[in-house]
């Protein structure tokens, strides 16, 4: 049989039937048969065919074999030798019809680029110029290879270039791993090897080792070997022992050992060294802790605990910290995902301050706890799960416990979970949620269990209608919406626990009532919320005069309660208490309203200019009409009288006080809407457009916005008896210097007079007040400024020029090799993360806020926030965040951080140099993960500086 041919060859020697042949070593000796073949062009190659038996013969094979038939006695050739041609590379492969006279199991195959030679007396083939050897997982790569066929060994070694080094060592792979070495021997038989010079990649950990042994079970034994996972050829730092073992799970065992940095070995020598795991995946561990001294906790041992790998898809890290004056710490934290199913984590904390001993008059004992909890499951597709939970028992968990300095700068937690659904072919969506809102800086705390929402989407009826003048039936449409909720108010976070876990369970409230701060002991269940709420609305849109959009709607809120109030005039107590009143209550409001609104634009153009340059400003006008009665009528029983104080004097009130989703409003309105926006844009013809090798199927015009927004805006009630004109707000914004620079405003102006009554004796009311006079008509303004705020925001860095995209863009698609988790477990603390591909970057912030409602001096706070980092080259990286409060004339929480790249190890430096939060930190550690443990640091931490209030 004859297959196509792959290379042209000079020459070929073919050895076949080998056992045979030597079967009959008496008959036949020095058999040397030398076949050449001369084709133009191609080589015809010869196979085997296993089922010849053709006695004294040779059967003729390709040159380049499978090393398996020449497995056998080859001592009964005779002294002769036979050199081949250098000219070709040989790459083919022949199946060993005579496996039986070896003990090996699989095919071997051989190939170099220059020569192979085989001795028929010593039974050796010299492979020459990178030659190569495969047999099942083994595969050996070398300038220099022999094969003993006899002992079923393959040696390899490199040969100096001229330049006098060492070049095409050996290197060889086994079971996923790779060698390499000086020289090495391999065994096919027994599966041993022995390594000189050799060099071991395991994960991302390198084993040198003068002499090596690799066993049948893949373990390996060495002398004088060295760790490390510097990936230099002479690395920057190694831990050295004489003896080191590696076993096949990736677990490393040695003798006594020592440290090695930059060839200085550290005078510090441990009995015996283990590595648990080499592996690229995750696996539990120990995790070393953090030491130190805080000045008002004593001696520490933070983050002291265990890393458990529970399974591929979830883990589990425990921790705890440990101060000597009897404080400490515990945290869980978990990390879960099963990919397209869902994914997510929590972080339980729970911690305990001690001060001084409890003989002492100032001993202080306090604790807290913090949750956190992520999570994220799309059911299928129509519905999804998701969490969102962050809640403490207190504030002094974050001001004091935690030493995570972000969280001492926490003021609101807010929690949310959440199931939604929508239906196949039907137009309902439906949601059931849970939420949470905690205010750190009052200790207080509110809860929403459950809210739920049954929503329909628009339905137009009408939109299949045809004929003419009915555009405002096919544009109807309806809405509806159905929420529910129970819910918690606001309460001291102190009774949250009590009065969630045990409603029946009394409990103390503080109240202000009448302006008198009162304590109420009232059960946990009655300060539950809740209720119904439905609403509804109709609305169309039709054009008039084919440029006026006009829009009007109805809208309809109706609240469904269990309970509502009866106020009383107490005599004796001289206070107004409430009586709930169980039952079935509605309380619902309507309106009516109608909108116009229109565009026009105004086009100018530079006549002289090459650049075609034109401006087009749009103008967008709208009005609105509304009408909604005055639900505090009598007639609607919405709202009551009660007495007020002993003079018999009454005041309103509603009966629904106090209700989840609140009372119907109360007094008429008919208001009139207006607004105004505008905006302005430029175009002008692009330089390139000029050029004569312009592509005239691209568009030749630059377009900008040079005003992406100016609105004012404002409302008249004419069925109010005071203060008709509501307040007139303008807004502002704008991008310049290619919309890196983003400028937002906005103020508000009050129409009315703020001051005295105008009174005809000298005696004036101590307060002033918002008076029912217009101040263009008092002083000649439009109004009283009485807020204002801009924000200018600027961000730029190296790479934003060059790609012709914001910074933000940039960062997102240069990607890094740098790896942030490792980056993470290796520091002390959480530092920002490094992006070396940016040179440097660069946001300012300005901010100005001014608010006068009163008389009062103005409050005006005006800040500029700056964050940034460059490089002072390739491997030096500093960031830094800093503020400056301009109306007081300080600085702001200022941050400094460093980072070096020191190839296989990494420093980092972190200062906050002033104020409370106080602190510096520097860390020299390992980059790798492997050896995160391995680490210097000094810290001084702002929280272990801190008294207790």
């Amino acid at each position: 049989m004859h297959e196509t041919p792959q290379n042209n060859v000079a020459g070929i020697l073919a050895i076949s039937n080998l056992h045979t042949i030597l079967g009959n070593f008496p008959k036949i000796t020095g058999l040397v048969l030398l076949i050449p073949f001369l084709l133009a062009g191609q080589l015809a190659q010869a196979q085997v065919d296993p089922d010849s038996t053709a006695g004294d013969t040779a059967r003729i094979l390709p040159f380049v074999t499978d090393m398996d038939s020449l497995m056998g006695d080859s001592t009964a050739l005779g002294d002769s030798a036979v050199a081949l041609s250098p000219q070709a590379q040989y790459q083919q492969r022949v199946k060993d019809s005579l496996r039986g006279t070896s003990d090996l199991t699989g095919t071997v195959s051989y190939q170099a680029e220059d020569s192979i030679v085989y001795d028929v007396k010593t039974g050796k083939l010299y492979l020459y110029n990178t030659s190569v050897v495969n047999y099942e997982d083994f595969g050996l790569k070398s300038e220099r290879i022999s094969v003993n066929i006899n002992d079923q060994q393959v040696d390899a070694e490199g040969v100096e270039n001229s330049e006098g080094e060492l070049a095409g060592t050996p290197e060889f792979t086994q079971g996923g791993e790779t060698y390499k070495a000086r020289t090495m021997s391999y065994n096919f038989s027994s599966e041993k090897a022995r390594i000189k010079g050799g060099r071991l990649v395991q994960g991302e950990a390198f084993i040198l080792a003068d002499v090596a042994k690799l066993q049948p079970d893949k373990s390996i034994h060495t002398i004088n070997g060295r760790f490390t996972t510097c990936n230099h050829d002479h690395p920057h730092f190694y831990i050295q022992s004489r003896k080191l073992k590696v076993l096949d799970d990736k677990q490393v065992i040695t003798g006594p050992m020592n440290l090695v940095i930059a060839d200085f070995p550290v005078p510090i020598y441990l009995p015996f060294g283990f590595v648990p795991n080499l592996d690229q995946g995750k696996k539990s561990g120990f995790i070393l802790p953090q030491y130190g001294e805080a000045q008002d906790k004593g001696f520490f041992l933070r983050g002291l605990g265990w890393y458990f790998r529970l399974n591929d898809y979830m883990d589990l890290t425990l921790k705890a910290d440990v101060y000597t004056s009897a404080s400490w710490r515990l945290q869980a934290s978990s990390r879960y995902k099963v990919r397209y199913k869902f994914n997510g984590g929590f972080n339980l904390a729970y911690g305990v301050e001690r001060f001084n001993e409890p003989e002492d008059p100032d001993f202080l004992k306090r604790s807290a706890w913090s949750l956190t909890w992520n999570h994220t499951q799309p059911i299928d597709p129509t519905a999804s799960f998701n969490a969102s939970v962050n809640i403490s028992s207190s504030s002094t968990y974050q001001r004091e416990i935690s030493p995570n300095q972000n969280d001492f700068f926490q003021n609101n937690l807010r929690s949310s979970i959440a199931f939604s659904k929508n239906f196949n072919n039907l137009p309902f969506n439906f949601s059931v949620s849970a939420s949470h809102s905690q205010d750190l800086n009052k200790g207080t705390m509110s809860l929403q269990l459950p809210t739920f929402t049954l929503g329909m989407q628009r339905q137009n009826p009408f939109r299949r209608i045809s004929g003419k003048n009915l555009d405002f039936l096919k544009q109807f449409g309806i809405n509806y919406r159905l929420e529910g909720q129970n819910s918690l108010p606001t309460i001291a976070d102190t009774l949250f626990p009590g009065v969630l876990f045990n409603p029946s369970d009394t409990v103390f409230v503080r109240e202000v009532v009448n302006g008198d701060t009162v304590i109420n002991a009232v059960t946990g269940s009655s300060l539950y919320r809740n209720g119904l709420r439905h609403t509804a609305s109709a609305a169309t849109s039709f054009k008039v005069l084919n440029f006026i959009n006009v829009s009007p709607s109805f809208n309809w809120t109706e609240r469904w309660y269990t309970q509502t109030v009866s106020k009383s005039y107490n005599d004796e107590t001289q206070r107004i208490e409430d009586t709930p009143v169980e039952g079935f209550f509605r309380a619902y409001d309507y309106s009516a309203s109608v909108s116009a609104s229109s565009n026009f634009f105004g086009i100018y153009k530079l006549t002289k200019s090459k650049r075609e340059v034109a401006f087009r400003q749009r103008f967008t006008p709208s009005v609105g009409y509304s009408i909604r009665p005055d639900f505090s009528q009598p007639s609607y029983g919405f709202y009551d009288k009660v007495q007020s104080n002993s003079d018999g004097d009454s005041i309103q009130y509603s009966i629904f006080e106090g209700s989840i989703y609140g009372s119907p409003p109360q007094g008429e309105s008919q208001a009139i809407s207006f607004s105004l926006a505008s905006v302005l844009e430029m175009k002008y013809r692009k330089k390139e457009s000029f050029d004569p090798d312009f592509d005239e199927k691209e568009d030749k015009y630059e377009r900008r916005n040079l005003l992406d927004n100016l609105s004012v805006s404002t409302s008249y009630n004419f069925a109010a008896d005071s203060f008709q004109l509501a307040p007139i707000a303008l807004r502002a914004r704008t991008s310049l210097l290619n919309r890196k620079l983003n400028l937002n405003a906005s103020a508000t102006l009050d129409p009315y007079v703020f001051g005295y009554d105008d009174v005809s004796f000298p005696e004036r009311l101590p307060n002033p007040r918002r008076q029912n006079r217009f101040t263009i008509n008092e002083d000649g303004t439009l109004g009283r400024l009485t807020r204002a705020q801009v924000t200018l925001a600027w961000s730029y860095d190296s790479n934003s020029k060059k790609r012709g995209k914001s910074s933000d863009d940039a960062r997102r698609e240069l990607g890094n090799e740098f790896d942030e988790d490792e980056y993470l477990q290796s520091q002390v603390a959480s530092y920002e993360y490094v992006d070396f591909n940016i040179p440097w970057r660069v946001n300012l912030n300005y901010s100005f806020n001014y608010s006068k409602p009163s008389l009062d001096a103005a409050r005006i706070v005006q800040t500029v926030n700056a964050t940034g980092d460059f490089n002072f080259t390739e491997k030096w990286k500093v960031g830094f965040r800093t503020g400056f409060d301009i109306q007081n004339l300080e600085l702001t929480s200022t941050q400094v951080t460093v980072f070096r790249d020191l190839h296989c190890w990494q420093m980092s430096f972190q200062w906050t140099p002033f104020g409370t939060l106080r602190s510096y930190s520097v860390s020299i550690s390992a980059r790798s993960s492997t050896l995160s443990a391995l680490r210097l640091s000094k810290n001084d931490y702002w929280n272990d500086r801190f008294q207790p209030l």
